[in-house]
């Protein structure tokens, strides 16, 4: 179980990666649980949690009080609302000793909850300046909390408020990370790269289409001064309408994966992934969805999807890059000779001894291996789908190789290259995250 002293996360020396307090590795996985706070009751909330800390999650994004699908203040499991006459002013304790809670059980499994004080159609309306300082001092002395400023509202010409709420939760809580939560294809950095209160950028690829190149955002972003982290916080969920169509299709976990290990690769400093029955905790038998809303299976329950194929993929994500130290790793395209192109292009990431390329169809990498900074190679393919590692037995020391990944090609054959120091001595790449 991790220590409390070590929750606090930090922004690296180089500014592209978050880390623990004390300068130990760390990675943000994020889940999308928007409706947390008004939907389970504090068993529900402890199976949820319990259930995403066990699968390797360090980050739970939602909503104090949740939008989008629901009025502004809703009530909670208990029937308790968030303020009194629907007035931010008028805090109802009651509301707030369940938030407590559920801040404070992630917190004892070692999670960070990406906090949104209000969903972003509310700020400036229902939502105001003062009902931000108020939770801010709430919450200021919860080591893990990250703000999330915005919600997935278009900035526009509200720069200016949004600026306002980032320094509240900066000057109030100068220990904590705060970001800011976009509307699909309008990335953080377009607006508030250069303010102080932002520690990190975030984009939203959204639910569109297939094969979105959401890791061009993260290469826009690193070529941005000053250096700051980048992830997507809001993906294709799993189970999903491709383009919020019926008759579309949905995402599967091979989109999952497929975006996260992009973008990762792309030197992302994580990413988020998300359900489309989790993130409203669907329940079947007693919920009723709005009507508006047509983008759920209303057959299926939350607690039997967190236990989805698309969550325990992100679980060997996980295991894969904490198997692996985070410092001074970075975007590696130059190591490939064929980065190929769409929904085929090949991702490489170079760390201190080792070197990673996803391939997300099968196709085959071809390696330039004089480019690596050591002589010595151990090599591996690594299944993203399983968390298994299968050492490659025989590999050339020079020159422009191609590795050829196990099975055939489409989707559902993606891979990881592994191309080790052999001198470090890593083991098989996964299966050592620390508990």
């Amino acid at each position: 179980m991790p220590h409390p002293h070590k929750w606090g996360l930090g922004v690296s020396p180089d500014g592209r990666r978050i880390q623990k307090a004390d300068g130990s590795d760390w990675l943000w996985l994020g889940d999308t649980a928007w409706a947390l706070f008004i939907r389970l009751d504090r068993e529900q909330v402890d199976r949820y949690l319990e259930k995403r800390a066990d699968q390797g999650f360090t980050v739970i994004q939602a909503v104090a009080v949740m939008g989008y699908s629901f009025p502004w203040n809703a009530p909670n499991a208990y029937g308790n609302r968030p303020f009194h006459d629907d007035d931010c002013a008028r805090p109802n304790e009651s509301f707030w000793e369940h938030a407590d809670y559920i801040i404070d059980k992630a917190g004892h499994l070692g999670l960070h909850v990406a906090l949104l004080p209000a969903w972003g159609s509310f700020w400036g309306k229902e939502a105001t300046l003062d009902y931000a300082l108020w939770i801010a001092d709430r919450y200021r002395s919860r080591k893990n909390i990250i703000w999330m400023n915005g919600g997935d509202r278009a900035v526009r010409d509200d720069a200016a408020l949004f600026n306002r709420i980032g320094n509240v939760f900066h000057e109030t809580c100068p220990q904590h990370l705060t970001t800011f939560h976009p509307r699909g294809g309008d990335p953080s950095s377009r607006h508030f790269h250069s303010e102080e209160w932002l520690h990190l950028n975030t984009n939203q690829s959204s639910h569109g289409s297939h094969d979105i190149r959401s890791d061009d955002q993260v290469d826009a972003d690193w070529a941005l001064d000053p250096p700051k982290p980048t992830l997507d916080s809001e993906p294709c969920y799993e189970r999903h309408p491709i383009n919020w169509k019926s008759d579309t299709g949905q995402f599967l976990p091979h989109d999952v994966r497929q975006l996260a290990y992009w973008t990762i690769f792309a030197g992302a400093a994580g990413v988020t992934y998300g359900h489309v029955c989790v993130w409203i905790f669907n329940d079947a038998e007693t919920f009723t969805y709005p009507e508006h809303h047509n983008s759920i299976s209303p057959s299926l329950n939350w607690w039997d999807e967190i236990d989805s194929d698309g969550a325990n993929d992100m679980t060997h994500l996980m295991d894969l890059m904490m198997s692996r130290p985070h410092a001074n790793r970075r975007p590696a395209q130059e190591i490939l000779e064929n980065e190929l192109e769409g929904s085929e292009r090949l991702r490489a990431t170079l760390g201190n001894g080792y070197a990673f390329v996803y391939t997300s169809s099968g196709a085959s990498p071809r390696v330039r291996l004089d480019t690596l900074p050591w002589e010595q190679r151990t090599c591996w393919w690594y299944n993203p789908r399983d968390g298994q590692a299968t050492r490659i037995e025989s590999t050339p020391d020079s020159g422009s190789h191609p590795f050829d990944p196990p099975g055939g090609r489409g989707r559902d054959h993606d891979w990881v290259l592994a191309i080790d120091d052999a001198s470090q001595d890593f083991g098989p790449p996964g299966k050592q995250r620390p508990v």
